[in-house]
C-alpha cells in the first residue's frame, strides 16, 4: 500500500515529465525550428528525382503550368516596375530637397503611382485567380475521369489477380511480399521519443 506522499511524488514526477514534453513540443513548433526542419528536409532531397517528377507533371498538365508561369512572370514584372517607380521617386525627392512645394508634388505623384500599381496588381490577381480556378476545375474533372478509369482497370485487374492467386498461390504470395517491402521502404521514418 502506497502512502499519500508517494502518490503525490508520483504525480509531481508525471507533471514534470508532461511539462518537459509540452515545452519541447512548443520549442519544436516555433517558426525558427519549423524553418530549420524544412531546410534540413530540403537538404536531404535528391533534386534530380524531383526535377524529373516536375518535368513529367509539366508535360502532363501544360495549361495549369503555363498559367502558373504567366502569373509568376506577371508578379516579377510588377515588382520590377514598382522598384523602378520607387527609384524614380527617390531621385525626384533628392532633386527636390531644396523646395517644399516640389517635394509635396513628388510625394503626391508617388502616392498616385502606388495606388495605380495597387489597383493594377489587384486586377491582375483577379484575372490570375479566375484563370487558376478554371484550370483547377478542369484538372479536377480530368482527375475524376482518370480515377474512374483507374477504378475500372483495378476491378478488371482484381479479377485476373484472383485467378492467378488461385492458380499459383506461392507466386502470388511472393509478389505481395515484394510489393509490401517496396511500400515499406517508401514510407519515411518517424522519430519517436518515449518517456
Amino acid at each position: 500500500m502506497r502512502t499519500s506522499e508517494e502518490i503525490e511524488a508520483e504525480i509531481d514526477r508525471i507533471r514534470s515529465q508532461m511539462d518537459a514534453t509540452l515545452e519541447e513540443i512548443e520549442f519544436r513548433l516555433t517558426p525558427r525550428e519549423l524553418f530549420r526542419d524544412g531546410i534540413s528536409s530540403l537538404s536531404r532531397i535528391e533534386l534530380g528525382k524531383y526535377a524529373v517528377l516536375l518535368a513529367s507533371l509539366l508535360r502532363r498538365y501544360p495549361m495549369p503550368s503555363a498559367l502558373a508561369g504567366v502569373s509568376v512572370a506577371g508578379l516579377v514584372v510588377l515588382a520590377v516596375r514598382l522598384r523602378a517607380n520607387r527609384q524614380r521617386v527617390n531621385r525626384r525627392l533628392s532633386d527636390a530637397a531644396g523646395s517644399t512645394a516640389r517635394l509635396t508634388r513628388a510625394i503626391g505623384a508617388a502616392k498616385e503611382k502606388l495606388l495605380d500599381s495597387r489597383q493594377s496588381l489587384a486586377q491582375r490577381a483577379g484575372v490570375a485567380r479566375a484563370r487558376l480556378a478554371g484550370a483547377t476545375s478542369s484538372g479536377m474533372e480530368r482527375a475524376s475521369d482518370l480515377a474512374g478509369s483507374a477504378g475500372r482497370q483495378l476491378r478488371r485487374a482484381g479479377g485476373s489477380v484472383q485467378t492467378m492467386a488461385r492458380a499459383q498461390p506461392v507466386a502470388a504470395g511472393a509478389i505481395a511480399l515484394a510489393i509490401g517491402a517496396t511500400l515499406a521502404f517508401c514510407i519515411p521514418s518517424v522519430r519517436r521519443r518515449l518517456y
